[in-house]
């Protein structure tokens, strides 16, 4: 579960062995005229159709369909009627081309020091991110050595023995064991405050520092963490918890700053709905009164289901009856906070809340959080390091292997800085990307071969690391107003200071304050031809993502981690037969169908000829179901002619302008950026011109990851981000683009902030 993605995190981070999530986030209340930009037009360019950017609108037209067919699968009287309803709402959101998939994280080759399948391999929460079972060697951990890990934890998952089968299994082979774990990241935090940030770069640091109620273990099974008993009422809408008793929480220093009461878990959902982080809307609708109180509908939080029955009793009290509560347990929105501790920062609760209060300083750095978990943060220097040491009071020290953690600052703009880090053992692994994988088949080791010769570092060592179920995306702007370089907020558009068609022109001045014509009538026919549909499907089936992909992975592995739907096709399988209506035509379902099996019917009712379902891989992934050169023709020749009855003329000299933000430093973005370029030339002959906006990571960082606001994204269409599910049901990526703000991801599309 981690939550808004950024890709140039994930770069830094594929050499993992465990599977990693994602996480979401939502938002504020609706605008009371549920806009929140201007709808007047931008310019009136001659034969133009005026240029609208009502949100409310664009969204209706863009996603409606796909708004009401999920909104009607929530409402399903059983879970397999709800998955097979949600499968059809998918295919919907995919067959209006509002985003174009790319790939998951992993799947690469690998080498590293860490034993697989030490930290779980759960596709959403938090957990994947713990490294506190992390059994890391000194040396690197060969090849066939890996692989029988895997066997290994293959035979003895579930029954709590693998993590010293494998020790035992190493330890015969001769490795020894390092008590420190080097990691790699490269976006610095922007806060340590868990509560009030839905971005990974945030909360996979201080995952490190805080235990919750339960936590999934490297053999995949929930385990007791500070709850010691979860008990469920009959009708399924209250669970009791057992607090751990005697636990405490510390200081960095390890100095104890209270004790761990159920309280702790009161006053952190109260401070995630004051903090507003994004998240909270992940409660609606799960927890009693949770929407209420986070629209203002209550303000008495004590209406909120959840209460501290006795000083080691917690109690949450459910908005209806949900079979997947029990996966969300282990992420962030269910930690605790310490009372105590906040309010000693300047923190308070509710309508005293107050961020901006100078005495307020709560999750400015490591030293003003409270610690309850396996690890301390000792240390944090931007663009340079985190440093952890283990927690004394940790409740459960033999569980924890490694006793230091220490991430180097990487933002891959030296192409083989991770590798060299890996080989140095200042880092405990890497992904072999493409731009290094000829270094370590030439490298030699000193290990012999069969043929008495050296082995290369890839021989010896390389492994395949694991997919996740992270879910990287193409976003197609649909109400672009950002137009200032990048992080310049000095020029950054803002309809909420402006509040009028205005504030576009302001953006699209020149260096020297001059207005430029040009520029609003290439923004105002760019913005109509990304409001059609034709149009965004012509430029997903023109993109060949297998060689796109190959340029981070090589051309052997192009395809292993490459995406076709948003929620994985194999994520859940129907629990009984099912029998539903697509679009007038009915379809039933037998039990055990996967959930891509079902989207892959919808697709075809809804008359889009993409491939989602592999029967033979039992898998959404794997394959390239949606490059496919005559049918991007195909709908281009449909959008031209739709555009024409717009007032808006595209030939090859009156081209669609297309800025694509990419990180010009990373010479994988560059060369992808430059792959996505020479597709849409490939297929559209001129008619679509690609301008490759670069910038440094930091710079699109700020243009396309991010601004919590639709208004600042600041591209036409981007591949930065992604997406990664917080609990074990498909509403946690669709929920992502619900509309009027509760949909984080509806933001990179331009529409509503938070």
């Amino acid at each position: 579960m981690k939550k808004f993605l950024s890709l140039v995190l994930a770069l830094a981070m594929v050499f993992s062995l465990a599977a990693c999530g994602g996480s979401p986030a939502a938002n504020s209340n609706p605008p009371a005229d549920n806009s929140s930009a201007p709808s007047e037009d931008v310019g009136e360019p001659a034969a133009f159709t005026p240029v609208t950017y009502d949100y409310e609108t664009l969204y209706n037209e863009t996603l409606g369909e796909f708004y009401d067919l999920y909104m009607k699968a929530k409402e399903a009287g059983n879970v397999s009627e709800r998955w097979a309803m949600m499968a059809v709402a998918e295919a919907k959101l995919m067959s209006t081309g509002a985003v174009s998939l790319t790939h998951s994280r992993g799947g690469n080759f690998a080498i590293s020091r860490v034993a697989g399948r030490t930290i779980t391999g759960i596709l959403y929460g938090n957990d994947s991110d713990r490294s506190h079972q992390a059994v890391v060697c000194n040396e690197f951990i060969r090849s066939e050595d890996q692989a029988e890990l895997r066997s290994i934890w293959n035979e003895l998952h579930g029954t709590g023995t693998f993590l010293q089968a494998a020790k035992d299994y190493l330890t015969e082979k001769g490795y020894t064991f390092s008590d420190t774990y080097g990691y790699t990241y490269a976006t610095d935090p922007t806060t340590f405050d868990l509560f009030a940030t839905s971005q990974q770069t945030d909360t996979e640091p201080i995952v490190q520092t805080y235990d919750g109620l339960m936590e999934y273990d490297c053999e995949n099974v929930l385990q007791p963490a500070l709850a010691t008993e979860m008990t469920m009422s009959e009708d399924g809408l209250k669970y009791t918890f057992k607090i751990r008793e005697g636990q405490v929480w510390v200081d960095n220093q390890g100095r104890k700053v209270a004790d761990v009461t159920a309280d702790d878990w009161v006053a952190g959902m109260q401070h995630l709905f004051d903090a507003k982080g994004g998240l909270q809307s992940l409660l609606f609708g799960v927890i009693e009164n949770a929407q209420e109180y986070a629209t203002g509908e209550t303000t008495d939080f004590e209406q909120v289901g959840v209460k501290a029955v006795d000083e080691y009793t917690l109690e949450y009290t459910l908005a209806a009856p949900c079979a997947y509560f029990p996966t969300m347990l282990g992420y962030s929105l269910f930690a605790p906070l310490c009372r105590d501790f906040y309010e000693s920062q300047g923190g308070k609760f509710g309508l005293e809340y107050n961020a901006a209060d100078p005495a307020y300083n709560y999750g400015k750095g490591p030293e003003n959080i409270a610690y309850n978990g396996p690890y301390l943060m000792t240390s944090y220097t931007d663009h340079n390091s985190i440093i952890y040491k283990a927690n004394e009071s940790y409740w459960n020290p033999d569980n924890v292997t490694c006793k230091n953690l220490v991430w180097y600052y990487n933002d891959g703009s030296e192409a083989t800085k991770a590798y060299e880090d890996a080989k140095a053992g200042i880092t405990n692994g890497c992904s072999l990307t493409a731009n290094i994988l000829e270094l370590a088949r030439t490298e030699t080791t000193d290990i012999i071969g069969e043929d008495g010769e050296p082995l290369s570092y890839f021989d010896a060592y390389h492994y395949n690391s694991a997919t996740d179920a992270t879910t990287f995306m193409g976003f197609y702007n649909l109400a672009r107003l950002g137009f200032a370089n990048f992080n310049d907020t000095s020029r950054m558009v803002s309809p909420q200071e402006h509040g009028s068609a205005d504030v576009v022109r302001e953006a699209m001045e020149n260096e020297t304050g001059e207005y430029t014509t040009d520029v609003e009538d290439d923004a105002a026919r760019t913005h109509v031809a990304m409001n059609n549909q034709n149009f965004r499907l012509a430029m997903t089936f023109a993109l060949d993502r297998g060689a796109y992909n190959a340029v981070q992975y090589g051309e052997e592995l192009k395809y292993v981690n490459l995406l076709n739907t948003i929620v994985p096709g194999n994520f859940v399988y129907l629990e009984e037969e099912v029998t539903i209506d697509i679009d007038g035509t009915s379809k039933t379902f037998p039990a055990a169908t996967s959930y891509g099996e079902v989207m892959q019917a919808a697709l075809e009712v809804f008359g889009i000829n993409a491939k989602v379902w592999d029967a033979d891989l039992g898998s959404s992934q794997g394959f390239d179901g949606w490059y496919d050169l005559d049918q991007a023709r195909s709908y281009m020749e449909a959008a031209i002619e739709e555009l024409a009855a717009q007032g808006v003329v595209v030939d090859a000299e009156h081209p669609i302008e297309i800025d694509y933000a990419f990180a010009q430093d990373v010479d994988i973005f560059n060369n992808q950026a430059n792959v996505f370029k020479q597709c849409m030339d490939t297929a559209f002959e001129g008619k679509v011109q690609v301008n490759l906006v670069g910038g440094s990571s930091d710079d699109v960082s700020y243009a396309a990851y991010q601004p919590n606001n639709g208004y600042e994204m600041n591209y036409d269409l981007s591949h930065q981000t992604g997406w990664g599910p917080d609990y074990g049901d498909p509403a946690t990526w669709l929920d992502c683009f619900l509309p009027y703000g509760d949909g984080y991801m509806t933001t990179s599309l331009g529409l509503w902030h938070n």
